[in-house]
């Protein structure tokens, strides 16, 4: 990873810029401040010839490169999963603990470079620890969030240990966290029970497919900045479009000619010099009122 603040590079933010430009965002600034994504990870084992554990660390750096951008865009907050309860009955649960344990002095790394505090999220009563191991995590994971808990910057929201079932019965503290307004769901077009959060905070949230895995070695920077812009675009479309939406004339005339008449759909690739080296061609879609939007890039 590289040791730049994202604020010091200037290369990574024209970047983005023309990523914005290029999906009509408008006042991206106050759009960006306003992103709460909840990555969804997946696709760790099948992405890459990686196996066991180093999988998992891929997978993790790729959320820590992606938490390095949304802070040097001013984005407010992210949610991730990492371990839901149902994980720990894999039989490669092993190998996802001592990922996630070799993570951790990373992320530190990052705190110290970077405006970022960090906060996990779930039964942090209950050990992590697989059988066979002399690593307990849940000590170094609550010495990460008291050295952050104060910092200024992105809040970055893990949860480990989770379920819906245990998060509905903690209403207090979940009052208190950001909604959500999209969710980034890698490789699979699905959202498990499991690992949904509750209504009050992902209920108006819009949806993001990204067909390829959420692997670190397959991304570039400039592919990472496109997905942030994607989601951003998710949200600007589909902002203020739930429950208590109501329509002008001219707009229902709009949407149901667009939507039902013309099968309306939006393809554009988003083609430029990428910073780093090729991680093969990325493709994701969003649904706006009208129809989808697919964008490789």
């Amino acid at each position: 990873m590289n040791d730049e603040n994202l604020a010091l590079r200037s290369d990574w933010r024209a970047s983005f810029e023309w990523i914005a430009e290029q999906l009509r965002l408008k006042r991206t600034r106050d759009l960006l401040s306003r992103l709460v994504i909840y990555e969804m990870t997946d696709g760790m084992r099948t992405s890459t010839a990686m196996t066991g554990a180093e999988a998992y660390v891929d997978g993790g750096l790729f959320v820590l490169r992606l938490i390095q951008h949304l802070a040097g865009l001013g984005s407010r907050a992210i949610y991730v999963n990492v371990i839901e309860q149902r994980h720990r009955q894999r039989e490669n649960y092993q190998d996802i603990y001592q990922g996630l344990a070799r993570l951790v002095p990373m992320y530190d790394d990052l705190a110290s470079r970077i405006p970022v505090r960090y906060r996990f999220v779930g039964q942090i009563d209950e050990t992590l620890a697989p059988v066979r191991t002399d690593i307990h995590l849940w000590d170094d994971l609550r010495e990460l969030q008291s050295k952050t808990r104060d910092r200024e910057g992105l809040a970055a929201y893990f949860l480990i240990n989770y379920s819906l079932d245990w998060a509905y019965g903690q209403p207090r503290l979940f009052a208190g966290l950001p909604a959500i307004n999209v969710i980034v769901r890698h490789a699979k077009l699905q959202v498990p029970t499991g690992m949904q959060l509750p209504p009050a905070i992902s209920d108006l949230s819009s949806l993001v497919y990204a067909q390829q895995g959420s692997s670190s070695k397959n991304w570039t920077d400039f592919q990472l900045l496109c997905l942030i812009g994607i989601a951003a675009r998710s949200a600007q479309v589909n902002e203020g479009t739930q429950y208590l939406k109501t329509y002008s004339r001219e707009e229902r005339d709009s949407i149901r000619t667009l939507r039902e008449e013309d099968a309306f759909m939006k393809s554009l690739k988003l083609v430029r010099n990428t910073l780093g080296p090729a991680g093969g061609r990325k493709r994701a879609i969003i649904a706006s009122p009208f129809g989808p939007e697919v964008y490789e890039f």
